[in-house]
């Protein structure tokens, strides 16, 4: 059986000398959320609720409104909206409204305990104009990238973090007075260095579990009857996110983390990370902020320190932060000194990349993205992929949503590692799915769900 979930992204791929499907929905006749919040009280915006750099792939279209569940802060509990343009924390409500938003997670002993519960919502009109139906993922993709600095923030400064997918999304919306058009996909527990509640849920896997709404409504499109009207959703991504949204926690699954398993192949060790992740954490905190410009790259070539550090730095901002492992991590060798020019997969576990093809032509590559001249001259590429079947298999439709935010997790963690070893990583959103998978012999089963090319910075 299929689930929507693989037909809405096989209908975001694009095509050579094609263009996307018109979005029916008239965006400019829904009512927005107005985030001036008049007569709201308001508090200066400290350190500790800032982010630390702005996100890999928002391409500055903000599409990202991030809220704070507080507890024993410097600010009364309750709930506030962060206005980073302001500088201030926006209080929405006070502990009736965050005891509403705790219910909505399960787990309740251990969110409750939480001093900051960071709700990150997608907005999607700042992102259908541009990326029309593939929007909704690519904003799941933000929402990704931006816990990923909330996760290294948190890391930096010792403190305890947890991501967390699994809650029911209309009482966050409600609770928090969305629009229509902003969806709440994703939220970080932040606890205390010594928070006894977060050591001991390390070892109950709190941090491991995905919530599986695979349990809640038939998710099958092969012709049976389907348990909602189509009718109210005038885009497809609408729909997706009907169906990946949670309604009753006690019908949820909890899932582990799985474990990738090492396809045959020629093994070859990374060598241990350039720094130590101390080092790492509190370089961070110096990069400023980068312009993102879009140039070609310069010609070099990769060190293999380098190169084995940005893959392994990647646990630093969790590889399984949402979902159960069911990502795989292709690496697309172009330059990298003492390490054959080829295709590999990645295992974390194993610290090892395995040989799958030797398939690495440069030209051919940049062909598979609509701008050629973007991914010319890159030493080397990460390429996300999944199998969506079984993905939602295990986690029900709302595994696509686990899957585009970790995408946008790992894309983030590349690009500020890469900033740190005076490199650049860049997230490219327009590649031609098929071709780039026959090319790179990603096996049939598998969609790609997004690539990120590294180089040397244009001068």
């Amino acid at each position: 059986m299929r689930y929507f979930s693989e037909i809405y992204h096989e209908s975001t791929q694009y095509i050579p000398h094609g263009s996307g499907d018109p979005i029916i929905m008239h965006w400019e006749k829904q009512a927005y959320a107005d985030k001036r919040y008049e007569g709201s009280a308001r508090y200066p915006l400290t350190a500790g609720f800032m982010p630390l750099l702005s996100p890999i792939s928002a391409d500055y279209l903000n599409p990202v409104c991030v809220y704070a569940v507080v507890h024993n802060a410097e600010v009364p509990d309750g709930v506030y909206y962060v206005d980073g343009d302001d500088s201030k924390l926006v209080q929405l409500g006070g502990k009736d409204a965050r005891e509403s938003i705790l219910a909505a997670f399960p787990e309740r002993e251990f969110v409750i305990e939480a001093q900051t519960i960071f709700i990150y919502a997608g907005v999607l009109e700042r992102a259908v104009w541009r990326f029309r139906e593939a929007a909704y993922r690519q904003v799941q993709m933000d929402v990704g990238s931006a816990c990923a600095n909330t996760i290294l923030l948190a890391k930096s400064r010792g403190q305890k973090v947890f991501p967390l997918g699994g809650f029911v999304d209309d009482s966050i919306a409600v609770a928090l007075k969305l629009g229509a058009t902003e969806m709440p996909m994703a939220a970080v527990a932040i606890f205390p260095e010594k928070s006894m509640v977060a050591f001991n849920s390390v070892d109950d896997g709190v941090g491991e579990l995905a919530y599986s709404n695979h349990a809640e409504m038939s998710a099958c499109v092969d012709g049976e009857t389907q348990a909602f009207d189509i009718s109210r959703y005038p885009s497809r991504f609408m729909l997706q996110n009907h169906l990946e949204n949670i309604d009753e926690l006690n019908l949820c699954m909890k899932v582990r983390r799985l474990v990738a398993q090492a396809l045959p192949g020629d093994e070859f060790p990374l060598t241990p990370a350039k720094f130590t992740n101390e080092y790492y954490l509190r370089e961070l905190w110096y990069l400023r902020v980068d312009k993102k410009v879009k140039a070609p790259f310069s010609h070099g070539t990769l060190d293999l320190d380098d190169f084995s550090s940005l893959l392994r730095w990647l646990e630093l901002a969790q590889l399984n932060a949402f979902g159960a492992g069911l990502i795989k991590i292709w690496v697309v060798v172009f330059d990298v000194m003492f390490v054959y020019a080829g295709v590999y997969r990645y295992i974390p576990v194993r610290k090892s990349i395995y040989m799958q093809s030797g398939s690495a032509n440069p030209k051919k590559f940049a062909k598979c993205f609509a701008v050629p001249e973007q991914t010319q001259n890159a030493m080397f590429a990460v390429v996300l992929t999944a199998d969506l079947n079984e993905s939602c298999k295990v986690l029900g439709n709302r595994g696509y949503r686990y899957l585009n935010l970790n995408a946008g997790v790992l894309a983030e963690s590349l690009y500020e590692s890469a900033r740190l070893l005076n490199k650049t990583a860049r997230e490219e959103h327009f590649f031609y799915h098929d071709e780039l998978k026959k090319l790179l012999e990603i096996p049939e089963a598998e969609s790609i769900i997004s690539t990120i090319v590294i180089g040397k910075t244009g001068r």
